[in-house]
Parts: C-alpha cells; sequence; structure tokens
C-alpha cells in the first residue's frame, strides 16, 4: 500500500511539474516574441519617413502638436477635406499611443504610460482646435458654400472615423421651419427665436468617444484579486464541506494530493501580499442620480453625435471694387445652451429682437435667451446592432457625465432606425445600451477545424456568434442577418476585433465587475484561468463545451464537456464526455448531460489526474498526442485571449 501510495504520488508531482514547464515555456516564448515585436516596432517607426512625430518621444510629440496648434490658429485657407485629413493623421498617432501601451501591458511595462497619457489628451485638443478653427473660416465665407436651392450654408464632408456637417443661416428665410442633413439624416426644427439670427448649426459624428473616459463611472471598482494560477496544482486547499460531495478517491491518489498542500498554501500567501490596486473615482462615489448614465452597466454604440449652435460672424459685403469684412471676432463663438430657469416660451425680449433683426436676435441669444423644444431626429449608424431600444443621453459638462434627462417624445422606429425626439438641449449626445444584454450566455462551444484552427461558438441571449481563431488573427463568420459589413468575413488581431464588436453593439466580454449586472454562479477565479489555460493548451485536438451540471456544482468545482476531434465536422453527441475540474484533482464523470441527475461518479477503468488536460491525454490517441506536441504557442495564446475575455465557464 506505502509503495502504491509513492507511486500515486510521483505520479500526480510528475504530471504537476510537466503542466507547469509547458506553461511556462509557452510564457516564455511568448514574451520573448513580444519583446521582439516591440524591438521591431521601435525600430520601423525611426526608420519611417513621413512628416508624423514618433508619439512616444515626448518632445517630437510636443513639437509637432505645438506648431500644429499654431499653423492652424493663423490659417485661414485650409478646408475641411483637408482639417479631415490632419484629424485622421492625429487619431493614427493616438492609435499608435495606445497599441504601444497595450503591447507594454502584455510585457508588464508601465514605464512612461503617464507621458502617453499626457500626449493623447494634447492630440485630442489638437483635433478639436483644427475642427474649431476650420469651422471658423468657412463660417466666414460662408457665402461660398451656399446651397443653391435654400440659399443657406450647407457643407458635408466625412473621412473614415468623422463626418461633418454644417448649417448656416444666410436666407433668414422664416417660413422655413427646419432644415436637414445627409448626414446620419439629421433633421432639426428652427424655431422662431431663430428664424432670424446669424446662427449656424454644426454636427460632428465621431466613430471614437473620448467622453466617457472623462466620467466617474467609467471606471471600475478595483478590488484585490489573486494573481491567476499558471498550473492546476497551485490552488486553494477546498473546504472541508465540500469534501463529502467528491468521489470516493484512492488511498496513494488522496496522499498526492496532500502533499502538494504546502505549494498551493505558498501560492495563497504570495497572492495575499500583492499590492493593492490604485483607488478610481468610482471607488469614493456612487452614482445617486438616476439620470446619470452608469458607464459600468450602460455602454456607447454608435459613436458620438458633436451637436453645436454657433455664431454665425458678420458676412463679406462688396461695396463696387472692395469687399468690406468685419474681422473683430477671431474665434468660434458657442451659443449656450437655455439655463433650467428659463421659460420653454418665447420672451417679449425674443419677439422685439426678431423684429429689429438678426443682430438684436443674436445679442439676446447670448444673454441666454431660451427657444422652445426643438424637434430633432436622426439615423443610427447601419453597423450598430441594437437588441433593444437605445437609450438617449446627452452630455453635460459641468458634470463630466452623460445624462438621460432633457429629452421628451422620444421615439424608435426600429424599421429604419430612426430616433426622434424633442429638446432643448443642443451638445453632445450618445445612444446607449445595456453593457450585459447578452449575459448570461446560454452556451458555448470551441472545437478544432482542420490545422492551427478551431471554431468558437457563443449563443448569448440575443445573438449567436461563431469565430474563427488561428495563431495571429480570427475572423467572425457569422451572425449573418446583422449589419456587421465592415467586421464580418475579414482577419483581425484578437483585440481589435474585439474593440470593432464592442463598438458595433455586440458586447459578450464581462468586465471585472460584472457580478454586480449579471447573475451568474460564483466560480473560484484562480481555478478558472487554471481551466481556461488548459483547455487552450488542449483545443488544438480537443473539443470543448458548455456542461448544464457547472452552474450548479459549487464554487470550487469547474464540471466541463470535451470530445477528442480531430476532424472539421461538428462532435457527435454521444462522444461528449463530461470532467470535472477541481484545484488538486480532476476526472472524468460517468454522468452525462442526458441523465436527469447528477451523480458524482468516476467513469470505470480512468485515473485521477492533478490537472484535465492530463485527463485528456489519458485517453488521447496517438495522433491527438501528436498534434498537441506540435501547437504553436501563439495558437495557444490566441485561444486562451478569447476565453479569458469571455468567461464562459462563469457566465453560462
Amino acid at each position: 500500500m506505502e509503495e502504491m501510495m509513492k507511486q500515486e504520488a510521483e505520479r500526480f508531482e510528475t504530471e504537476t511539474q510537466a503542466l507547469q514547464e509547458m506553461l511556462n515555456e509557452n510564457k516564455d516564448q511568448l514574451k520573448e516574441m513580444r519583446e521582439q515585436v516591440r524591438s521591431q516596432k521601435i525600430w520601423d517607426r525611426f526608420l519611417l519617413c513621413n512628416g508624423t512625430p514618433d508619439p512616444t518621444v515626448q518632445s517630437e510629440l510636443n513639437t509637432f502638436t505645438s506648431l500644429s496648434i499654431d499653423e492652424t490658429k493663423n490659417s485661414t485657407s485650409q478646408d475641411v477635406s483637408g482639417c479631415l485629413d490632419d484629424v485622421e493623421q492625429a487619431l493614427d498617432l493616438i492609435n499608435e499611443l495606445e497599441e504601444v501601451m497595450t503591447l507594454d501591458k502584455q510585457l508588464e511595462i508601465s514605464e512612461g504610460h503617464d507621458k502617453f497619457k499626457e500626449g493623447i489628451e494634447s492630440l485630442q485638443g489638437l483635433i478639436e482646435t483644427k475642427v474649431d478653427n476650420v469651422t471658423f473660416n468657412v463660417m466666414k465665407t460662408a457665402e461660398k458654400f451656399a446651397d443653391p436651392d435654400s440659399q443657406n450654408l450647407l457643407i458635408e464632408k466625412e473621412s473614415p472615423r468623422v463626418k461633418f456637417s454644417l448649417w448656416g443661416n444666410l436666407a433668414k428665410n422664416p417660413r422655413q421651419k427646419s432644415f436637414k442633413l445627409d448626414t446620419d439624416e439629421f433633421q432639426m426644427e428652427i424655431p422662431k427665436s431663430l428664424a432670424n439670427a446669424d446662427v449656424a448649426v454644426r454636427l460632428i459624428h465621431t466613430s471614437f468617444d473620448f467622453l466617457s473616459p472623462k466620467c466617474k463611472s467609467f471606471f471600475a471598482q478595483k478590488k484585490k484579486t489573486p494573481a491567476p494560477s499558471r498550473a492546476a496544482s497551485v490552488a486553494p486547499q477546498q473546504n472541508e464541506e465540500n469534501k463529502e460531495e467528491k468521489p470516493t478517491t484512492p488511498a496513494g491518489e488522496e496522499t498526492a494530493i496532500e502533499n502538494l498542500d504546502k505549494v498551493a498554501e505558498n501560492n495563497e500567501n504570495l497572492a495575499e501580499s500583492q499590492e493593492k490596486r490604485p483607488n478610481t473615482p468610482s471607488e469614493a462615489d456612487e452614482i445617486e442620480d438616476e439620470d446619470i448614465v452608469d458607464l459600468r452597466a450602460m455602454s456607447t454604440v454608435g459613436g458620438v453625435m458633436y451637436l453645436d449652435l454657433l455664431k454665425l460672424p458678420p458676412q463679406a459685403k462688396k461695396v463696387g471694387n472692395w469687399v468690406i469684412q468685419d474681422i473683430t471676432e477671431s474665434e468660434l463663438e458657442r451659443i449656450p445652451n437655455p439655463t433650467p430657469e428659463d421659460e420653454k416660451e418665447e420672451t417679449e425680449e425674443t419677439k422685439e429682437g426678431e423684429e429689429s433683426g438678426g443682430e438684436a436676435a443674436i445679442t439676446q441669444l447670448t444673454k441666454e435667451l431660451t427657444w422652445p423644444l426643438l424637434n430633432m431626429s436622426f439615423t443610427v449608424s447601419s453597423n450598430a446592432v441594437f437588441t433593444e431600444e437605445p437609450q438617449l443621453a446627452r452630455w453635460e459638462d459641468s458634470q463630466q457625465c452623460w445624462r438621460t434627462d432633457g429629452f421628451e417624445d422620444v421615439n424608435f422606429d426600429e424599421t429604419n432606425g430612426t430616433i426622434s425626439f424633442k429638446s432643448q438641449f443642443i451638445g453632445p449626445i450618445c445612444t446607449f445600451q445595456d453593457t450585459y444584454n447578452n449575459m448570461p450566455f446560454q452556451s458555448w462551444e470551441i472545437r478544432p477545424y482542420g490545422e492551427g484552427c478551431v471554431i468558437f461558438t457563443l449563443i448569448a441571449a440575443s445573438v449567436e456568434l461563431e469565430i474563427s481563431i488561428k495563431e495571429n488573427a480570427c475572423c467572425l463568420n457569422s451572425p449573418e442577418d446583422m449589419e456587421l459589413d465592415g467586421i464580418r468575413n475579414k482577419w483581425l488581431p484578437a483585440h481589435i476585433l474585439m474593440q470593432k464588436l464592442v463598438a458595433a453593439g455586440i458586447n459578450v466580454f464581462p468586465s471585472e465587475d460584472a457580478d454586480k449586472y449579471v447573475s451568474i454562479s460564483v466560480k473560484d477565479e484562480e481555478l478558472e484561468s487554471s481551466v481556461y489555460e488548459q483547455m487552450a493548451l488542449a483545443s488544438s485536438a480537443f473539443a470543448f463545451s458548455w456542461s448544464r451540471w457547472n452552474a450548479d456544482c459549487g464554487e470550487k468545482r469547474q464540471i466541463v464537456r470535451a470530445a477528442e476531434n480531430l476532424t472539421t465536422h461538428p462532435v457527435d453527441e454521444d462522444m461528449w464526455k463530461n470532467y470535472s475540474c477541481e484545484p488538486r484533482k480532476s476526472y472524468v464523470l460517468k454522468c452525462t448531460d442526458d441523465d436527469d441527475e447528477m451523480f458524482d461518479e468516476k467513469v470505470e477503468g480512468t485515473q485521477f489526474h492533478p490537472d484535465i488536460f492530463h485527463c485528456l491525454k489519458e485517453g488521447a490517441s496517438s495522433k491527438a498526442l501528436e498534434v498537441l506536441t506540435n501547437t504553436s504557442y501563439t495558437f495557444v495564446d490566441n485561444v486562451s485571449t478569447w476565453l479569458f475575455a469571455t468567461k464562459v465557464l462563469t457566465f453560462s
């Protein structure tokens, strides 16, 4: 008996070390590859001669932004198309900085990131300056851009990430009750108080969102969590109350498990000694105003629409051979929204202003003269997926947050994607939807699909995703019935595809505080991480799927279905087996998902193992073992990226 116990302990220790060595080897190779990629990017940027600065070099970026701002303020000739080209260039520099920080994070490098964030803020300021300047220049010569039909200023341009539209009230036609733009089919009512005033309306629709990160609720409330396990053996000891639910284990194997307790305790002490992450604003301040959008629970979809009511500067007048223009105004002037105390009816001062002409009307407007509720409407982006009626919100700059108040008679026409509403507010507006409307997931599956490729299927509450995953790229195959032409059937890096899915309104990536908003079965995070790593290691030869028993099997346990699959076809239902994964013990369960009740018995003739990876290898064919041996570490990393991002074991 002692000899048997010794052999089992040695086997457990050998398998544990083998898994740890494999994970460490992959980790080292990934780190080396990322360091090479980082070095190559630095060299490529050094060799790049396209007139743009290296955004990671603070002196270059500061010089670039300073010179660009000075040039912009002194420029009176740049057109809108040229301005949008400059905006795209600045956005590319922002993306470059974000890519560098993402890569550095993978390498656990944080040096210089504060400077990078300052650089991003300066580039955002540069974009705003350029757009405001070209807007002002266009309005000074508005008659050049007059629409031949309405005789009002009308200019619409767009770039890949920005749509620019500007309407100006040149004709001052009291019979014109509204105007409509091609951009997003935006339509706005013209009230009497503005019909005879020198005003302009600017609409800038961006595919990005610079405002939300300024909100307090944008950041998650950080909590102290243990470091992810790199092997199944280094996990917390099970609770005594759970032991009665476990199957009987041979004495030798139990001893082998007990011999690993010391390692587990050391790992727990290491996790407890980790530094607590810094607090974010949302830890100190809870959202009490129900009209403020909680950005932990809601997400922007379709970008941001920056709507501005502007004062139209004096126009040039031709007198004989002379062109006379008032140049006292040197910058863009926004007309503020009515204050809450203002009445919605027009005042006597408004009527007097209309009678005395546009100059009097604009003077009254700059004194915060109110205007009534305005009818507005626009069409949501064709690539945005709304699984529910979108929530309309406006940006409140004084509070640095999105608010849902200030809108009346909001209506969403699902057929043509049009949102109509009434509001006195003129400023940034955005559409939101529930971040977790697709959670918890109904089912999931990941299966091999030829050499070096797997198919990841995720059935969520309102969408079914199918994603092909290879070594260095991923491709969204379905859904095909949604407007995702800009994403579907394109091979992209994993993090880029995830960003595009979220931006389109398909969020299947739980955040660290998602358990506050989604009802889930609490699972041990360390065990969950360990299972994801092992699933990724075996995914080139084995298929994995959701098990109906996992949700109710306890916190210190995961149950997952698995089957060897070396074909491109789905797994036959009778080939699936349930595997029980515990901190220091894994085994094949006798019960299946077709059984009426869960019974905890090990399949006869199989062994206990310290991890699911060796459970799978025990019954694997020689061909499957060969495939596992030749699996690329980059492929394993890409698969694990999706498993960790979706957290399918906890959120299904």
